[in-house]
């Protein structure tokens, strides 16, 4: 491939997975300089110190987030770099959200190699690279969850921290033990989490925050017809 070395960083939780993307990335960007992150800690300082990435390869469910809380995250605080969201779950409605949350392009982790180079080429290059699948969808996200979506953008990375633990349910004394700050500082960044989210309550910011969880869909949780 023609141009300067590419920059990529791949974000997932199973390092087998990121091998064979090292690899799949390797087989067309020999000179690209590929990082790893295996949660969100990870993807967050490797965004905030690796410089221009060019792209980011993240999974839908790594450790620290919640539902499509990293894409919102990440594409809100690094509107110049791609992301491709790279899951198992690869059903239209999911997809659908992915690219409405801002993703530039969607992988099933069992797309053939040769989809996986062609999807990345395309995006690299500027490219939305939306699945046929997508067209299936009867539903994306909605306004509520854009923007919770775009508050989610605004928090800073240690607030994300705080609000992905609140929505495990831990409290804030555990918040700061986690984090090893004071629960003085946990409750300062409740109180901005709050503001930005437009909420007043640990419940009603849960709830908020919800909106970016994966639901299963419809005909999956639909009883049977008689």
């Amino acid at each position: 491939m023609s141009g300067p070395p590419k920059t990529i960083l791949i974000a997932d939780d199973h390092p087998l997975f990121r091998s064979a993307l090292k690899q799949t990335i390797g087989a067309v960007y020999p000179e690209a300089k590929l990082f790893e992150a295996a949660d969100i800690p990870a993807v967050q300082h490797c965004l905030a110190e690796s410089g221009q990435i060019d792209l980011v390869l993240l999974d839908l469910h790594m450790p620290g987030a919640h539902g499509f809380s990293a894409l919102a995250f990440v594409t809100g605080n690094h509107s110049a770099c791609p992301v491709i969201m790279v899951s198992a779950n690869c059903h239209p409605e999911t997809i659908r959200r992915a690219l409405d949350y801002g993703a530039a392009g969607f992988l099933s982790k069992s797309a053939p190699v040769e989809l996986m180079q062609s999807t990345i080429a395309r995006v690299l290059s500027g490219e939305i690279v939306a699945p046929d699948a997508v067209n299936e969808a009867r539903r994306g996200a909605d306004i509520n969850s854009l923007d919770v979506s775009d508050a989610v953008a605004s928090l800073t990375p240690q607030q994300f921290r705080v609000a992905s633990m609140l929505v495990e349910g831990l409290l804030n004394k555990q918040i700061a033990y986690e984090l090893d700050v004071t629960e003085a500082t946990i409750k300062a960044h409740m109180t901005e989490i709050f503001k930005k989210l437009g909420v007043h309550s640990r419940t009603q910011a849960v709830l908020a925050l919800n909106a970016l969880a994966l639901e299963p869909p419809m005909e999956l949780v639909a009883p049977p017809p008689l």
